[in-house]
Order: structure tokens, then sequence, then C-alpha cells
């Protein structure tokens, strides 16, 4: 299914299992197995970059561009395309988006499905799309089962080898992803709350259960039309034909999480495109879900395709999700 194949029936298991066990497990565990620090460090290094990321002092230069670059991770050579933005200068800390690309997908295949680099260029942002593992994986690994390393924890150690080199917000770090990149976003959302400030998921969206992470900002985007994994919830169409509830009850979770009104409003903001935002959320949360009629499995404002559907030009996902990005950072 190429670009944009949705999650695999053992990868959907895994994200629903195994993100449901970390998140219902104490909330020192949860973030430690999100990053490679201890709880009480990620908490304390967020709370110091919300506090006073702009003061901080870096010399950090890197030509701007697109570069594909790589580290080893627990022994192994793991991948990653990194986008430098031609605003960068590597004397002020900017945002950093990670960016996830869908099962049997990679980095390459996602840079050019969402481009975030002219809304890079223009804002003054990174972009980190890190490629699934070698060896026959296709989908994101949430374990180290199999002989895969956990994908979860080698974002946290990408995490840090970025801040080391670049001149990183640390307040400012955000994760987004179609498909199964869609799924390790709102995983990340479970485990990693401390360590990423806000989260948009295309295509696929879960809710693990996480009564001790905090409130959070996080949007999702769903086409009506949905060929693979059905928006209106149901069997997904390929991988083990697993069944999935509707988006918008997800969403609904996420909604319930942070704390806001049961109650939502629906908004027509382009003729087949409709925003559903709750009111009354804990202060820095939000919850939005963007509900595109006719489209499919495919990314707002990118290519269209024949198998997965189409893919609308009403709006642009990517700058629609910068600008919710941009709204938010790690509380202080």
């Amino acid at each position: 299914m190429g670009l944009r194949t949705p999650v695999s029936a053992v990868a959907l298991v895994a994200v629903c299992a195994l993100a449901t066990t970390a998140c219902s497990s104490t909330a020192k565990s949860a973030t430690a197995a999100a990053t490679p620090t201890t709880a009480a460090t990620v908490a304390s290094a967020a709370k110091t970059a919300a506090g006073s990321h702009l003061a901080t002092a870096c010399s950090r230069p890197h030509r701007s561009g697109q570069w594909s670059q790589s580290f080893t991770y627990k022994s192994k050579q793991r991948t990653y395309l990194l986008y430098v933005p031609t605003s960068y200068t590597g004397t002020t800390r900017v945002p950093l988006v990670f960016n996830f690309h869908g099962w049997g997908s990679n980095a390459t295949q996602q840079m050019l499905l969402a481009n975030f680099g002219p809304i890079a260029d223009k804002n003054d942002f990174l972009v980190v799309a890190p490629n699934r593992q070698d060896g026959g994986g296709r989908h994101w690994s949430f374990s180290e089962s199999g002989g895969f390393q956990n994908d979860i924890t080698m974002v946290g150690a990408l995490l840090k080898r970025l801040e080391g080199s670049l001149c990183v917000d640390a307040a400012r770090v955000y994760a987004t992803g179609m498909s199964d990149g869609g799924a390790m976003t709102a995983v990340l959302a479970c485990t990693s709350s401390n360590t990423f400030a806000a989260f948009a998921a295309v295509a696929v969206v879960i809710y693990c259960g996480a009564p001790h992470t905090r409130a959070v900002p996080i949007e999702s985007y769903a086409g009506s039309k949905d060929p693979i994994v059905p928006t209106n919830g149901g069997q997904v169409t390929c991988c083990g034909n697993p069944t999935l509830p509707s988006k918008a009850s997800t969403m609904a979770k996420w909604a319930a999480h942070d704390a806001c009104k049961a109650k939502y409003t629906d908004t027509r903001i382009k003729p087949h495109v409709v925003r559903r935002t709750w009111t009354g959320c804990k202060a820095g949360s939000a919850s939005v879900y963007y509900l595109v009629e006719g489209d499919g499995h495919t990314w707002p404002g990118g290519p269209s395709s024949g198998s997965l559907g189409n893919a609308t030009k009403e709006i642009s996902a990517s700058k629609l999700i910068w600008k919710f990005f941009a709204a938010h950072q790690l509380p202080s």
C-alpha cells in the first residue's frame, strides 16, 4: 500500500496493548519509558526550558536544507532526515517538529507528503523525520521484542542528539505523523507529554488511557471516505483486519482527558471541512478534530491516491498543524 499504508495488525495490537500498559503504570515509569532519562530529569528540563528558553545562549550553526543523517542507538544505526530552514542562524533556540511516516513508508516519502519545508523557512523551525528500523520492520515498534528496538526510547535518544547539535527550544518540541505515524504521535502523547509540547495525528489516532499524563494539546485529521481505517469505526481493510473505534469517539476521549466539556462545537470552515472543538479544557491543553468530507486515507493538502482516496486542497494540514503547534509550549 506504499506511501500511506496504515498500521499493520501487529502494530495496531502493539499500539493499543503496549501503550495502554505504559500509560496505566506510574507516571515515573511511563516517562522513563519515553526517554533515556529519568522522569525527574525530564520534568526539570521541561520546566527550565519553558521558563528561560529565549534567554539561554546558543551557538550551534548548521547549513540550511534537507540532510540525510544517522546515529548509533544501542549498537544499531538509525537514520533520519533533518530539515534546517533558511532562517536558521544557530544562535537562537527554535522549535523542532518530529514528522513520522506511515506503515511501509519512509522518511523521504513523509517529508514530501507533509512538505513542511516552506512553512519552516517562513516560521523558523526544524523538522526531523526518523526512519523505521532496518531488517524488515514496516512499522514503528513500541517495545523491544521480535529483535526490534523500542522506537519510543529511540526518539528520546534522537531528541537528545539534536538538542546537543542544534539550537533546539526544549519547550517547543512537537510530534505529528501519517497513519502509523499518527499512532506513533498518539503514543508519544501518552508516554512523553513532559517532552513534547503538542501533538497532531493524521488518518489514525488512538487513545491509550493515560490518567497520569498531563492534559495535552492534540488534534487529528480524518477523511470521511477512508478506505483503509474506517473513520466511523470498524474493521481495518488490511493488515489482519483489526477493529478500531471511530476517530471522533477517540478524540472525545482525549477531550475528556483534557477535562474539556462534553459538549462540542462543529464549525464548517470550508465547503467540505468540519472542525470539531471542545471548550473548557484544562489550561494549556486543547482537543481539535478535523473531518474532511469525501477524503480518503490521505494527508489534507497533499497528493490524492487512486486506491487511498482523495486529498482535499481546501485546507493544508501542514499549515494548520504548525499554527496549532505554535500556540503551545511545555508548561513551566
